[in-house]
């Protein structure tokens, strides 16, 4: 901080002695000293909550990192499970045997028709009275 050499410390105690005298030099040597000392707690706790400030302000950002991160992987997982249920669930959910029945039927009946249309009608063979 501040490079005092002793000779320049000794240069201003001796020009303190002679400004103040012996009677209030002891006493303004004491408010000094004060003054330093809280001064010096200042600082330090000026410079504890900046380190606490840092410290929190990189770990915020870690941990949105950390939250984006999640939400990414979530999104992910989430997108692969529901293919997977999807495939299962395809898997799974059994087949209508009389859909296919039913649909083979219709198409023969419907052949069978256009069969019939297509063929000359017979002659009728009704009594007539």
């Amino acid at each position: 901080m501040l490079d005092f050499s002793f000779a320049e410390i000794a240069i201003v105690l001796v020009i303190a002695l002679v400004v103040l005298g012996p009677e209030k030099l002891p006493r303004a040597a004491r408010g000094l000293g004060r003054w330093v000392g809280t001064a010096k707690g200042y600082m330090r706790n000026l410079t504890a909550e900046l380190d606490r400030e840092t410290r929190a302000s990189d770990l915020r950002k870690e941990l949105e990192e950390a939250h984006r991160l999640l939400k990414e992987k979530a999104g992910e997982a989430e997108s692969s499970m529901r293919g997977e249920m999807t495939d299962l669930k395809d898997k799974v959910t059994p087949r209508n045997p009389f859909s296919d029945t039913a649909s083979s039927i219709e198409a023969q009946t419907r052949s069978l028709g256009d069969s019939i249309s297509d063929k000359p009608s017979a002659p009728d063979n009704k009594d007539k009275t």
